[in-house]
C-alpha cells in the first residue's frame, strides 16, 4: 500500500490531539509508521514510546520492523545502550521498505559521526545522498532530507569546508520541518563564523537561543550559549558573556570557564581548573582544547603542537585552526 503521497507535514500538524490519534491509529497502517518519525523530530518522547510499544505488538511485520529501528535509536538517545551496540543492531536489521533502509543509513551516519569513524561516514553519506532523492515524495522523504542536511552541515564544518557547511545550513533553514532543526542549524552556522566574523557568529547564536527558549529545550539552549561565551572570550569581550552559565558541570563548559579565566588574566586559576578535570577527559576533542588552553597559559609551542594533533585525531579541522594560528604567531 502506498499512502505516501498523501502524508505531508500538514497531515500531522492538522491533528488536534496527538495522544488520542496514537491511541486509535491502526498499527498496521503506513501513517502509524511515519508517525514515529514525526514524534522523533518533534521531541515527543513519551508519545513515541507509546507508539513504539503499540507497533511492536502489531500483526504487521513491516510495522514491527519500523518500531524496532526507532526503538534502537531511542534507547541510544536515552543512553540506555552504547553507540557501538546501537550501530551493531542497526547493521544487522533486515528491512523491506526503501524509506526504512535509508533511515537506518541516516541513523548510522549520526552514529559514525559520533564514533569519529570517518571512512564509514564518507561512504554512507554518499549512499544517502543518492538514495533520498529516489524516495517517493512525502513527509518521510522531506524529513530524511532535513536530517541529511543537518548531519552534512556538521560533517563539512569538521572538515573545515565552511562554505559547504553554511550552504547546507541555509538550505536546512529553508526546508526545516521543525524549530529544533532550525535551532541546530543556526548554532552550527554561528560556529562556522567564530574565527572569522564575530558579529555573524553572535547573530546566529542569538537566533538559536531564541528558538531553544521557545522550545524549552535546555540541551540546545546550553549548547548555543556555550558557543556564544566562547566567541566573546575568543574576541576578548569577556564583559559581555553570561557568567552564570559557568555553573554547568559539563567538561566542555568547565574548559570554557578556564578560557574565560585566561582571558581575564587569571591564569593560575585557569590552570587549576584544567588540572582538576584532567583525568576525566576521555576524548580527543576535549584533549585538543585542554592542550590549546595550556598553550595560552604557558606560551609554549609544544602544547599547541599537541593540540593540533588531537584536533586531527578528533576529525575537527575547523577548530584545528586555533592552535595553528598560535603556532604561526610564535613563529
Amino acid at each position: 500500500m502506498s499512502m505516501n503521497e498523501f502524508i505531508t507535514p500538514e497531515t500531522f500538524n492538522a491533528i488536534d490531539d496527538l495522544e488520542e490519534f496514537i491511541t486509535h491509529v491502526d498499527p498496521e497502517s503506513y501513517i502509524a509508521r511515519v508517525a514515529l518519525e514525526y514524534l522523533v523530530i518533534n521531541s515527543k518522547s513519551d508519545l513515541l514510546e507509546k507508539l513504539i510499544e503499540k507497533l511492536l505488538t502489531s500483526t504487521s511485520e513491516e510495522s514491527r520492523t519500523w518500531a524496532e529501528v526507532y526503538q534502537i535509536d531511542h534507547l541510544l538517545y536515552k543512553q540506555e545502550i552504547s553507540l557501538i551496540e546501537a550501530t551493531k543492531q542497526l547493521t544487522y536489521k533486515k528491512v523491506k521498505s526503501d524509506e526504512l533502509a535509508t533511515l537506518i543509513k541516516v541513523f548510522q551516519l549520526y552514529n559514525y559521526y559520533d564514533l569519529k569513524n570517518f571512512e564509514m561516514r564518507a561512504s554512507l553519506s554518499s549512499l544517502v545522498a543518492v538514495e533520498i532523492p529516489q524516495l517517493i515524495d512525502g513527509f518521510m522523504k522531506n524529513s530524511l532530507l532535513c536530517r541529511e542536511k543537518l548531519i552534512m552541515q556538521g560533517v563539512h564544518l569538521h572538515l573545515n569546508e565552511v562554505e559547504e557547511s553554511r550552504k547546507c545550513g541555509l538550505e536546512l533553514l529553508e526546508n526545516a520541518l521543525t524549530p529544533s532543526m532550525k535551532a541546530i542549524a543556526y548554532n552550527l552556522l554561528g560556529i562556522s563564523y567564530i574565527i572569522c566574523n564575530k558579529d555573524m557568529a553572535l547573530e546566529n547564536f542569538h537566533k538559536s537561543i531564541d528558538l531553544a527558549k521557545n522550545l524549552q529545550n535546555n540541551r540546545m539552549l546550553d549548547q548555543a550559549q556555550i558557543s556564544m561565551n566562547f566567541t566573546y572570550c575568543y574576541w576578548n569581550e569577556t564583559d559581555k558573556l553570561k557568567e552564570d552559565l559557568y555553573e554547568l558541570t559539563s567538561l566542555n563548559n568547565k574548559q570554557g570557564f578556564a578560557f574565560y579565566l585566561i582571558k581575564t588574566g587569571k591564569k593560575n586559576e585557569a590552570l587549576k581548573i584544567l588540572d582538576d578535570i584532567d583525568l576525566k577527559i576521555d576524548n580527543d576533542y576535549l584533549k585538543a582544547f585542554d592542550q590549546y588552553y595550556r598553550g595560552l597559559i604557558s606560551g609554549e609551542r609544544l602544547y599547541f603542537q599537541k593540540s593540533t594533533k588531537y584536533f586531527e585525531l578528533a576529525g575537527n579541522l575547523y577548530f584545528r585552526q586555533l592552535p595553528l594560528n598560535e603556532l604561526n604567531r610564535i613563529n
